[in-house]
Protein backbone atom coordinates (compact mmCIF):
# COMPACT_ATOMS: atom_id res chain seq x y z
CA UNK A 1 0.00 0.00 0.00
CA UNK A 2 1.52 3.43 -1.15
CA UNK A 3 1.79 5.87 1.71
CA UNK A 4 -1.22 8.76 1.65
CA UNK A 5 1.56 11.49 1.70
CA UNK A 6 -1.66 14.35 1.51
CA UNK A 7 -2.69 13.07 4.31
CA UNK A 8 0.39 13.89 6.60
CA UNK A 9 0.28 17.56 5.31
CA UNK A 10 -0.74 20.73 6.97
CA UNK A 11 -0.21 24.04 6.47
CA UNK A 12 2.65 25.86 8.57
CA UNK A 13 0.04 28.19 10.12
CA UNK A 14 -1.28 24.97 11.74
CA UNK A 15 2.44 24.36 13.13
CA UNK A 16 3.18 25.32 16.47
CA UNK A 17 6.79 24.81 15.73
CA UNK A 18 7.07 26.55 12.41
CA UNK A 19 3.79 29.17 12.33
CA UNK A 20 4.98 32.34 11.07
CA UNK A 21 5.41 35.26 13.84
CA UNK A 22 5.69 32.50 16.46
CA UNK A 23 9.59 31.53 16.64
CA UNK A 24 8.69 28.62 17.84
CA UNK A 25 6.85 29.89 21.13
CA UNK A 26 10.03 30.98 22.04
CA UNK A 27 10.74 33.40 24.73
CA UNK A 28 12.92 36.69 23.38
CA UNK A 29 15.33 35.91 26.07
CA UNK A 30 15.47 32.17 24.71
CA UNK A 31 15.95 33.43 21.13
CA UNK A 32 18.77 35.63 22.39
CA UNK A 33 20.24 32.66 23.59
CA UNK A 34 19.83 30.32 20.42
CA UNK A 35 21.54 33.00 18.74
CA UNK A 36 24.47 33.40 21.50
CA UNK A 37 24.97 29.44 20.77
CA UNK A 38 24.58 29.47 16.88
CA UNK A 39 27.70 32.23 16.85
CA UNK A 40 29.56 30.73 19.50
CA UNK A 41 29.57 27.04 16.76
CA UNK A 42 30.09 29.58 13.76
CA UNK A 43 33.43 31.56 15.38
CA UNK A 44 34.56 27.83 16.59
CA UNK A 45 34.16 26.81 13.17
CA UNK A 46 36.30 29.77 12.01
CA UNK A 47 33.37 31.90 10.77
CA UNK A 48 33.81 30.48 7.62
CA UNK A 49 29.89 30.67 6.79
CA UNK A 50 29.06 33.88 8.22
CA UNK A 51 27.99 36.84 6.42
CA UNK A 52 28.79 38.87 9.51
CA UNK A 53 30.17 37.64 12.20
CA UNK A 54 29.56 38.30 15.77
CA UNK A 55 32.44 37.04 17.45
CA UNK A 56 36.02 37.94 16.39
CA UNK A 57 39.31 36.83 18.19
CA UNK A 58 42.51 39.02 16.51
CA UNK A 59 45.82 38.45 18.92
CA UNK A 60 44.70 37.57 22.06
CA UNK A 61 41.56 39.48 22.44
CA UNK A 62 38.28 38.91 21.03
CA UNK A 63 35.35 41.25 20.28
CA UNK A 64 31.75 40.04 20.04
CA UNK A 65 28.32 41.77 20.54
CA UNK A 66 24.83 39.72 21.19
CA UNK A 67 22.11 40.57 18.98
CA UNK A 68 18.34 40.36 19.03
CA UNK A 69 16.33 41.27 16.59
CA UNK A 70 19.15 43.12 14.54
CA UNK A 71 20.37 44.92 17.33
CA UNK A 72 23.52 44.40 19.87
CA UNK A 73 21.93 44.23 23.45
CA UNK A 74 23.85 46.80 25.56
CA UNK A 75 25.35 44.56 28.44
CA UNK A 76 26.61 47.61 30.41
CA UNK A 77 23.74 49.86 28.95
CA UNK A 78 25.57 51.77 26.50
CA UNK A 79 27.97 49.89 24.55
CA UNK A 80 27.03 47.38 21.87
CA UNK A 81 30.21 45.85 21.30
CA UNK A 82 32.92 44.54 23.77
CA UNK A 83 36.38 42.83 23.97
CA UNK A 84 37.04 40.37 26.80
CA UNK A 85 40.62 38.03 26.61
CA UNK A 86 40.39 35.09 24.67
CA UNK A 87 41.34 32.59 27.35
CA UNK A 88 38.08 33.53 29.07
CA UNK A 89 35.76 34.32 26.21
CA UNK A 90 33.76 31.47 26.44
CA UNK A 91 33.66 31.63 30.31
CA UNK A 92 32.61 35.06 29.97
CA UNK A 93 29.91 34.36 26.95
CA UNK A 94 28.45 31.53 29.07
CA UNK A 95 27.82 33.67 31.82
CA UNK A 96 26.17 36.29 29.69
CA UNK A 97 23.98 33.87 28.26
CA UNK A 98 23.04 32.88 32.10
CA UNK A 99 22.34 36.18 32.77
CA UNK A 100 20.04 36.54 29.26
CA UNK A 101 18.00 33.39 30.84
CA UNK A 102 17.69 34.81 34.00
CA UNK A 103 15.65 37.56 32.60
CA UNK A 104 18.48 40.05 33.53
CA UNK A 105 18.46 41.96 30.19
CA UNK A 106 14.21 41.49 29.72
CA UNK A 107 13.98 44.96 29.88
CA UNK A 108 15.47 45.98 26.37
CA UNK A 109 14.74 42.67 24.99
CA UNK A 110 11.04 43.57 25.71
CA UNK A 111 11.11 46.25 23.61
CA UNK A 112 13.17 44.71 20.96
CA UNK A 113 10.48 42.08 20.31
CA UNK A 114 7.92 44.39 19.62
CA UNK A 115 9.49 46.31 17.29
CA UNK A 116 10.39 42.70 15.21
CA UNK A 117 6.46 41.56 15.83
CA UNK A 118 5.48 45.00 15.23
CA UNK A 119 8.08 44.92 11.74
CA UNK A 120 7.08 41.38 10.88
CA UNK A 121 2.91 42.27 10.87
CA UNK A 122 3.91 44.72 8.79
CA UNK A 123 5.59 42.60 6.18
CA UNK A 124 2.68 40.21 6.19
CA UNK A 125 0.50 42.96 5.53
CA UNK A 126 2.28 44.35 2.65
CA UNK A 127 2.78 41.00 1.42
CA UNK A 128 -1.20 40.49 1.63
CA UNK A 129 -1.52 43.70 0.17
CA UNK A 130 0.20 43.00 -2.93
CA UNK A 131 -1.77 39.67 -3.82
Amino acid sequence: MALNWKAALKPVSQSKEFKPGNAGGMSASARTAQGMDKALVAFKAGNKDVKRPTIIKKGDEVKFSVRYANQALKLDGKDGEFVVPADKFEEIYGAIKAAILAGEFDSQLAPMETKSKDRGAKMVAAKAAKK
